[in-house]
């Protein structure tokens, strides 16, 4: 499907995508995965108590709302009108969506671990509050700009428009669950809501997301043909049936008695099965053939983020089927460590190759410097390396000082990562405005053609 013409839009929507980057990237570097480096440490010197267990939260979703999420919202912003045709509008909206969700962040993160205090337990509520708000102006944006993809049914716009409303799901389950830990002057959600929450951020949200975003970039990239309408309606629809069971078992496992745990098994045994489906009709395998030379480099970084995806989905899959014979829920261990293998390996190497293949300050940089050839190879390796120490070793049952370390490694690594990712987005946003700049004196210079 080629890009549809975009309407007349506001010229401050080209870098409408920024602020939400540079916020995502802020929340990455000094939360989450700085909590991802300090949590193991504190373990190590033995403070496991109610406080790490609260930090231990917020720094969830500092790591998946406040990096991975917010950036896929920017990201979202600044493609689905290239993807559906149609402005993001009114275009302000996107400034109050930015401080709703930066708003609703900082609420959460300041609030929870002291929630039992009058106070602190009203800024973790309307942390909450300002998250939803939020995530329901995020998912009327996109609706809106991706009105016509959707109506034809086409395969990423149902998953972005999915993803954008798990997102909102998610906001109000989590409002709703604080509600009672603050009311109950706790600073902890329970086990059962807050795996809820996580599994619906990680593979209701971020997984749709990617799998939208590959489907219709991936083809692209490595010279494949677009999903054929049969192929990418399975993989869709298998996508969302098994999000929609997954997150129904876990919401009536935590508020009801009763034998609800098929429900989840089957849900993500289906999201499995998309995952490895949508790998399958792209073909990401092969080489990138149609990248430019400067970015062939960052196949190193792509490659890699597919075969994470393609774990992830094998785990999934595998553990969803090995439960139903088992009669019994997956245990929680597993789908942790499954959880940081995606969101490190997939989640964060797409986010820090794909950014730089699409964005268009990494392309106008690419016309004034020749990026160094590093880049793939560094996050490629880097992240990797994090996402077998985070979730990999942690399968294969590592336990003790040895499980602490490797956590502690891996949070180290991905911090770093992360942080040189944000040094390269903002030596890409200084070299685009400066080539801006340039074309803008260029045009003004040159002679301007005679009026009848």
């Amino acid at each position: 499907m080629s890009d549809k013409p975009l309407r007349p839009m506001d010229n401050s929507q080209d870098r409408i995508h920024m602020p939400f980057i540079a916020a995502s990237l802020l929340f990455g570097v000094l939360g989450g995965f700085s909590l991802a480096t300090s949590l193991p440490v504190e373990a190590l010197a033995g403070s496991l108590d109610v406080s790490w267990v609260a930090h231990a939260q917020v720094h969830g979703h500092l790591q998946v709302v406040g990096f991975a999420t917010l950036f896929v919202v920017g990201m979202a912003l600044k493609l689905a009108p290239r993807f559906g045709g149609r402005a993001i509008s009114p275009p302000g909206a996107a400034r109050w969506l930015l401080w709703l969700l930066v708003g609703g962040l900082v609420g959460r993160t300041f609030g929870q671990p002291l929630a039992e205090v009058t106070p602190f337990g009203v800024l973790t509520l309307a942390g909450a509050a300002l998250e939803s708000a939020g995530a329901g102006l995020f998912l009327v944006l996109v609706i809106a700009a991706l009105s016509e993809a959707v109506r034809d049914r086409q395969p990423f716009a149902l998953l972005i428009v999915g993803a954008a409303f798990a997102f909102l799901l998610q906001s109000v389950l989590g409002l709703w669950w604080l509600s009672e830990m603050v009311a109950e002057r706790r600073t902890i959600l329970g086990t059962l809501e807050n795996a809820v929450l996580l599994h619906l951020q990680f593979f209701g949200v971020l997984l749709p997301a990617i799998l939208g975003v590959g489907m219709r970039s991936f083809p692209t990239f490595f010279g494949r043909k677009p999903p054929g309408a049969l192929a990418g309606s399975l993989v869709t629809w298998t996508a969302l049936a098994g999000i929609g069971l997954w997150t129904t078992g876990g919401v009536l496992t935590a508020t009801r008695p009763g034998d609800w745990w098929q429900w989840s098994v089957l849900g993500q045994t289906l999201a499995g099965a998309s995952v490895l489906g949508a790998i399958l009709v792209v073909g990401p395998w092969r080489t990138p053939s149609r990248l430019a030379k400067a970015s062939k480099g960052l196949g190193w970084a792509i490659h890699p983020a597919v075969l994470w995806l393609a774990a992830t989905g094998v785990l999934l899959f595998g553990t969803g089927l090995q439960s139903m014979l088992a009669r019994e829920a997956t245990d929680s261990a597993t789908l942790d460590a499954v959880r940081h293998l995606f969101g490190i390996g997939a989640v964060t190497l797409a986010i820090v190759g794909m950014a730089q293949l699409i964005l268009p300050e990494f392309a106008s940089e690419r016309l004034v410097r020749k990026p160094g050839g590093w880049r793939g190879p560094f996050f490629g390796t880097a992240l990797s390396v994090a996402a077998i120490l985070r979730g990999v070793v942690l399968l294969v049952g590592l336990e003790g000082d040895q499980r602490w370390w490797a956590m502690t490694v891996a949070g180290i690594l991905g911090w770093v990562a992360v942080a040189v990712f944000g040094v390269l987005v903002w030596r890409a946003v200084r070299s685009h405005r400066d080539y801006l700049e340039r074309l803008r004196q260029a045009r003004a210079q040159s002679p301007q053609p005679a009026r009848p």
